[in-house]
């Protein structure tokens, strides 16, 4: 069969679950296409290909896209089977019913799309398919087991989109380590995850060192590499065996600089100096809000003030940059709290932060208290991917949101430029949201990724064409938003 994939490329972040689907149906003997949205027509290439299915993975903030364009295509081309798999079926599966794909992937879709794979190609009902969701099967669809063996999966097809984007020649690649995540963020969809597969399987998993190893050689040999991205939910969770031998294995066969996730409770000396000795250069670390109470009761990161600065400067006194997360307008919250929350990045002296606005994510904790609160309803139409938009919530005032859209641009300005603070937080953040805001955040992000965060040895165009195809998004979304 031809299997096409529908994907909105979005500032250079490799969808590598879409990756993962496609190396199972190639390893299958189908082929796969790519159609990057943002530079080709779906519909010219659903013509010219003529593909028996579509193939969508989403978040809820573009969730509204696809589904628009699906319902449009399947006026056209009827027939076509198409699937949608990713976070917002997991956490909302009912959105089949209002939606015009055939069916929707719940959870890991590693042996689902396999199985999907089969029963549609033989003409067959997938019903039956544990984690596909159609109209039919909604109220007793099944799941099965977590995969156990990580190394038991093939390399992600990285092809799908190295050879037909951009992506390919940027010497930055992610590669993912591990699946899962343990904690219990409010924000965070990993609670309900581990809910949903209670039962079936450890919900943390990691591939050997050696298979990771062998994915960066895989894909060095084929793509341009200078930088690798872990994207794991958390990279190092202590000093452990896997670390070591990781530290020593990466140094000795890829020798490039890399980026991690962690938390800030959890490193330590000893984390920080096996990370140093493979060549970690970044290491994030998410703050998400600089009050200590919101954080232990409102987000469920019970860590203090002194655990987060002392981790930050530990990677300071290593030689690590660090880049950190926090959510602003948080339910209930005032303008007062998004400022400590700046002021905490700057005694932390992290190299770079961005400042998100909070998004009520379906299946979250803290998107259903939003909703128990009485400060927000469900409504997908009105989120975004771009977390700069005006909040969501009815506790804000006008003012207050856009104050809260003008700090998410101008935070991370401030933490490369701390003169600026006064200036910033006393009469920038209460003007007007405006477009100027928008390009200062996009060139201080473009000067200090390029120069701190990610070396990745990309010359001044290269790096220039990123910034203003971001730049550009930035623009559709604004237009999209007035329209």
């Amino acid at each position: 069969m031809k299997i096409l994939f529908i994907f909105k490329s979005e500032n250079f972040v490799v969808p590598i679950g879409l990756c993962a689907i496609s190396a199972v149906a190639r390893g299958r003997g189908h082929q796969v296409y790519l159609c990057e949205t943002n530079s080709a027509d779906p519909f010219k290439s659903i013509a010219r290909i003529k593909p028996d299915m579509l193939v969508y993975s989403s978040s809820t903030g573009e969730a509204k896209h696809y589904s628009r364009l699906n319902s449009a295509i399947k006026q056209s081309f009827p027939d076509i089977f198409t699937v949608m798999g990713g976070p917002h079926p997991t956490f909302y599966p009912e959105m089949i019913q209002d939606n015009s794909f055939d069916a929707v992937c719940v959870g890991e879709g590693d042996g689902a799309f396999a199985d999907l794979l089969l029963a549609v190609e033989d003409k067959q009902a997938v019903d039956h398919i544990p984690n596909i969701v159609t109209r039919n099967n909604l109220k007793v669809f099944s799941l099965r087991n977590l995969v156990e063996d990580l190394d038991s999966l093939p390399f992600p097809d990285y092809s799908l989109l190295y050879d037909n984007t951009p992506m390919g020649k940027y010497p930055l690649k992610s590669i993912i380590a591990s699946r899962g995540c343990p904690y219990n963020c409010t924000y965070c969809f990993n609670a309900a995850w581990r809910k949903l597969y209670q039962g079936k399987g450890r919900p943390v998993r990691r591939h050997s060192v050696d298979y990771v190893i062998d994915e960066i050689l895989f894909v060095r040999k084929r793509w341009p590499l200078s930088f690798v991205k872990f994207y794991d939910d958390i990279f190092a969770y202590s000093a452990d065996s896997w670390l070591e031998e990781f530290s020593r294995k990466y140094k000795e066969k890829i020798n490039l600089p890399f980026f991690v996730l962690t938390r800030a409770d959890l490193v330590t000396e000893e984390m920080v100096r096996l990370l140093k000795n493979a060549g970690c250069h970044t290491i994030s670390m998410s703050i998400e809000s600089g009050s200590y109470e919101i954080r232990k009761n409102l987000l469920n990161r019970n860590m203090t003030d002194e655990q987060i600065i002392n981790a930050h400067l530990i990677c300071a006194k290593h030689r690590i940059s660090t880049f950190t997360n926090c959510v602003i307008g948080l339910p209930n919250t005032t303008l007062k709290n998004d400022i400590e929350s700046l002021e905490l990045s700057l005694k932390s002296k992290v190299t770079w932060a961005e400042f998100p606005i909070f998004h009520p994510y379906p299946g979250t904790e803290l998107g259903q208290k939003s909703v128990d609160l009485g400060v927000y309803s469900f409504d997908f139409e009105k989120m975004h991917t771009s977390y700069q938009h005006e909040s969501l919530l009815n506790c804000f005032t006008k003012k207050e949101k856009n104050a809260q859209m003008n700090l998410a641009l101008l935070g991370p300005v401030v933490i490369v430029f701390p003169f600026l603070k006064n200036l910033v937080l006393k009469y920038l953040i209460f003007i007007k949201h405006n477009p100027v805001f928008t390009f200062t955040y996009y060139l201080t992000k473009m000067y200090i990724l390029r120069k701190k965060i990610y070396v990745t040895k990309t010359n001044f165009w290269t790096s220039f064409c990123i910034f203003t195809r971001s730049l550009r998004q930035e623009w559709f979304r604004h237009e999209n938003k007035k329209g």
